[in-house]
């Protein structure tokens, strides 16, 4: 079971750790943290790029690079969730083709990534997949 902690620290900022003990400050989006809401558009990113990572070593191919850029559109009014989501995988390996990549993404975003599953269905999610 995961335990994560957040504690307030003044007016909007807040200490969020992990159950290993690493660590943010997530406050609003003119202050010195992580917004709340593009925590999860970075955990979806990061979670993805995991099992990408894992995948693509698992065929035997070493990453040079990979950098996945989010972009999100929200709802006008409250609470604001998130309606699309569109992450860009960019890439570089040695032998790795687009295929590959695709295959790689496609898996992480529909079998693997618990942050993926965790998000509404009505949440509409794509990706790209560029190799350099």
């Amino acid at each position: 079971m995961a335990q994560v902690e957040l504690t307030w620290i003044e007016r909007q900022r807040y200490l969020a750790v992990d159950s290993g003990g690493h660590s943010a400050v997530f406050s609003g989006k003119d202050d010195v943290g992580v917004k709340p809401s593009e925590a999860l558009l970075l955990s979806l990113a990061g979670c993805s790029a995991h099992d990408v990572v894992e995948i693509i070593g698992k065929r035997k191919l070493t990453l040079d690079a990979l950098k996945v850029t989010v972009t999100a559109e929200q709802k006008e009014k409250a609470p604001w969730p998130f309606t699309r989501i569109h992450l860009r995988y960019t890439a570089s390996a040695e032998g790795l083709d687009l295929d590959q990549l695709n295959r790689a993404i496609d898996l992480s975003l529909n079998k693997y990534c618990s942050v993926r599953a965790s998000l509404s269905p009505d949440v509409q999610v794509t990706y790209e997949a560029v190799l350099e």
